[in-house]
């Protein structure tokens, strides 16, 4: 009955705020350099608002279709916020939600305040009053902004953060609504809310299971309900749901580059997960058949990304991956160029 994880992060919180010791990527590069430039990636509100500028640019080039996102909108319903690390590495996915939002008639914003458009807590993994100082900003943007409800993007790690243990911070006046964006979308895709044809995803699909949205927060059916809906050759990992493994990269391991950390996350922790990707494909094993592994959280992507370069899986067996609205937005029938990566 001992809670070895407890035990641990105590033991962390302990070294961080008593003893001046913490890993530097957690805390200098992280809710230091979250709290000080605006992000744990260094990305500032200028390098923020350059890049949406960009994304805009490509919507217009990949869909023909002219979005304006909205950034700092007052009273709106719904202030998105994504893992900054989408807009450095997965822009394709931050510009899929605003075609999917903007296309069902969504009221909705993104904010450019410093913290407010990084979704990312690294106070979770080791230090309560960095956690508290970095999730208290977000509900202050919110509470400036004056919406209705925080839909977190896709990332597995800012669920956890901002809507399973703020829960402990966010009260009275900081007690805003939090919710994933998995149910909204669902409920997006069944209303249809969007012109999708299935067809435009008949490539072999499967899912992963980010701990923290579905083994934590017990979001399992929104996710597999919208693939069944729009890929044809949609199957699943074994074991699944609640019982699939994580991807090699969780509790801070996809961002720890130091030391050995990579070549142990390729060779021990992630290689469950490669072998549930290569058993859910092997039908479909040859490297001419392009295979998509959907994975709906920024910190998985970064894992499964790295372990599929270090056993080359794309090369010798055509493996691509990446998230569940770039897979939306693909079969959006007035897209007429194909939209995921792998294409």
């Amino acid at each position: 009955g001992i809670d070895n994880g407890l035990i641990t992060r105590e033991i962390r919180k302990l070294f961080s705020q008593e003893m001046g010791i913490a890993p530097s990527a957690l805390h200098m590069q992280g809710t230091v350099q979250h709290l000080e430039k605006g992000s744990s990636t260094g990305l500032t509100p200028d390098g923020f608002k350059d890049i949406i500028e960009f994304i805009e640019e490509d919507i217009e080039e990949r869909t023909g279709k002219k979005i304006k996102i909205p950034v700092d909108v007052k009273g709106a319903d719904i202030l998105l916020i994504h893992n900054a690390g989408e807009y450095l590495s997965w822009p394709e996915n931050v510009a899929a939600f605003a075609v999917i939002f903007e296309e069902a008639g969504l009221d909705w914003t993104l904010s450019s305040e410093i913290v407010g458009y990084d979704a990312v807590n690294y106070g979770v993994w080791y230090d309560d009053v960095q956690l508290a100082r970095i999730a208290l900003k977000h509900a202050e943007i919110a509470n400036k902004l004056d919406v209705n409800r925080i839909v977190v993007g896709e990332c597995g790690h800012a669920h956890k953060a901002i809507t399973v243990i703020a829960d402990r911070i966010f009260i009275d006046e900081y007690n805003i609504p939090r919710e994933s964006c998995l149910p909204l979308l669902w409920d997006i895709v069944r209303k249809k809310k969007l012109n999708l044809d299935p067809e435009k995803n008949n490539f072999p699909v499967t899912l992963h299971d980010p701990c923290n949205v579905v083994r934590l927060m017990g979001i399992v059916e929104p996710q597999r309900k919208i693939l069944h809906e729009i890929c044809p050759q949609f199957r699943e990992m074994n074991p699944n749901g609640v019982y699939n493994y994580c991807c090699g990269g969780g509790s801070g391991f996809a961002i720890m580059n130091s030391m050995n950390f990579p070549e142990f996350r390729a060779k021990v922790s992630s290689r469950m997960k490669f072998k549930q990707i290569l058993d859910a494909f092997q039908d479909h094993i040859e490297p001419d058949v392009q295979k998509y592994v959907c994975a709906p959280c920024s910190n998985c992507k970064g894992a499964i990304r790295d372990i599929l370069t270090h056993y080359n899986a794309t090369e010798k067996c055509g493996i691509y991956y990446g998230g569940l609205v770039e897979l939306i937005v693909n079969a959006m029938v007035d897209v007429e160029e194909p939209f995921v990566e792998m294409y």
